[in-house]
């Protein structure tokens, strides 16, 4: 075994924080992509699933269209797609805008559907007393749909955000210093521990794969959820 070649101290660095302050890379960045990308592909697919449920026939159809398209293209076909395409139309783009663009579309794609299914389970009572005491279609779903559907759907939502996770991997296809380019630099450098550099990245994966899971099991609690709810819609 040669795991004092692979665990030194400039590769545990780098498999880190990449080459920073020059360039952020390594589990920072490999952070960094997963955060943006689930904080926007939730926005998104909410925004889809709902349209999907409750919008007009012509609004349903197009997020029908959208959800069938990205579900049924790889991944990897996606991040090359966002990666090859800008610069064929004229436009600029980097490694880590087109590997988020990518990630974001298609996870958005799979949260909607996740979403649609957790609109589908409020009950019917309680929609209709909302409508009893007022409400309008927007603070029907602000306030009662959606944050149910939220709630219901914590689990699904958790293996979608792992799978989010693991799909930044990919990033190493066109050469962005995530974790995994990192380690497939190193073991090109090295050439005698692959089974070391890749037991290393499988061992960084699962603990931040752990620790997503862990930190959405907490709103899993009925009361912890409310509160967070109550929170944003102050």
């Amino acid at each position: 075994m040669n795991w004092d070649l692979v665990l030194t101290e400039n590769n545990i660095r780098r498999l880190l924080v990449g080459d920073w302050p020059k360039s952020l890379g390594g589990v920072a960045l490999t952070l960094e992509l997963s955060l943006i990308g689930i904080v926007l592909a939730t926005l998104l697919g909410f925004l889809v699933g709902y349209m999907r449920f409750a919008g007009p026939r012509p609004v349903r159809w197009v997020a029908a269209g959208y959800v069938e398209l990205l579900r049924n293209i790889p991944l990897l076909v996606l991040v090359f797609w966002a990666y090859f395409a800008p610069p064929y139309f004229g436009f600029e783009s980097t490694k880590f805008a087109s590997v988020l663009v990518a990630i974001v579309l298609f996870n958005a794609a799979y949260l909607a559907e996740i979403v649609r299914s957790g609109l589908l389970s409020v009950p019917v009572g309680q929609v209709e007393a909302a409508r009893a005491m007022g409400m309008s279609s927007l603070q029907l779903a602000l306030y009662v749909q959606l944050p149910i559907a939220a709630y219901n759907t914590i689990p699904a939502m958790t293996g979608r955000y792992i799978t989010l996770l693991k799909g930044t991997s990919l990033a190493f296809l066109i050469g962005l210093a995530e974790v995994t380019e990192v380690g497939r630099q190193i073991n090109n450098r090295l050439l005698t521990a692959p089974v070391e550099v890749y037991a290393t990245l499988l061992a960084i994966y699962f603990c931040l794969n752990r620790a997503l899971s862990a930190g959405m099991r907490l709103l899993e609690d009925r009361r912890r959820f409310n509160r967070l709810v109550c929170f944003f819609a102050r």
